[in-house]
């Protein structure tokens, strides 16, 4: 079993990697509000927990012109084309979701609310790949 970044390190990827996306997209006056999810358990092919975790960081972007929002998604894209990203889902002209993955497993999104009374607000999140908690595997009990 390979050495990993901890999962420390590999939320602070996440963050980075968020913050430059959304500077690079959004003008200026935006703001973030982070949306809090767990650590996600990492299984193997047989549906067992493997010790490892998946760490992220979602935030809401609030204050951009929400008319904009195809504009936003296009200098995502754009960023994630020149920082070498590959996207993934594309689902933007309907439901307004669109995802990318970079070299080294991350995983970033945007995602645009379709229904609810609040529709058209931009969420901005990023996810690790599977990694230990401390960086190294750890003996199963």
């Amino acid at each position: 079993m390979q050495q990993t970044p901890s999962s420390k390190q590999a939320k602070q990827v996440t963050v980075d990697a968020v913050h430059a996306a959304v500077a690079a997209s959004f003008p200026p006056g935006y703001k973030l509000t982070e949306i809090v999810f767990p650590d996600e358990s990492c299984t193997d092919s047989s549906d067992q927990e493997t010790g490892q975790v998946r760490v992220g960081v979602t935030y809401w972007v609030d204050g951009p012109d929400r008319a904009q929002n195809n504009s936003y998604y296009e200098k995502l894209k754009q960023w994630w084309h020149d920082k070498g990203w590959t996207i993934g889902t594309d689902t933007w002209a309907g439901d307004q979701f669109v995802n990318a993955r970079n070299g080294d497993g991350y995983l970033m999104s945007l995602t645009g609310t379709v229904t609810g009374t609040v529709l058209g607000r931009l969420s901005v999140g990023a996810s690790s790949p599977c990694v230990w908690p401390n960086g190294t595997p750890e003996p199963r009990s």
